[in-house]
């Protein structure tokens, strides 16, 4: 059975940024991505389990620099953390359970509604 901390951090969906914007040493420019985690997963980025930039967990908390792609763990993960992790990302709907529950309602009436005129004709 694999360690516990080797569990990789899998984002349940990715979107772009609204705003941001990274731009290569190319020139070229790709929106920044929004990841949606599982609140484990971000207990163990917060933590300093795991590197924020490419997702790689650690065995030991707070390592110098990630093993993988050289990130500065120790010294700016957590100031990163801060900045940029605070939001949540919304996954499914935008609405709430009440707005849903009335559009349910809604579309039903016309559903009969649609019934009625078909067998009136």
């Amino acid at each position: 059975m694999a360690e516990r901390w080797r569990k990789p951090i899998v984002p349940l969906a990715i979107e772009p940024h609204e705003k941001e914007i990274l731009v290569l040493p190319d020139g070229r420019s790709h929106r920044q991505a929004m990841l949606a985690l599982e609140p484990e997963d971000m207990d163990r980025l917060r933590a300093g389990f795991a590197c924020l930039k490419c997702l790689e967990p650690f065995e030991q908390a707070w390592p110098e620099r990630c093993h993988v792609c050289g990130a500065p763990v120790r010294r700016e993960q957590a100031r990163y953390f801060a900045n940029e992790m605070g939001a949540p990302l919304q996954i499914g709907p935008r609405t709430t359970l009440e707005e849903e529950r009335a559009g349910l309602a809604e579309r039903a009436a016309k559903e009969r509604e649609r019934e009625e005129q078909g067998n009136g004709s």
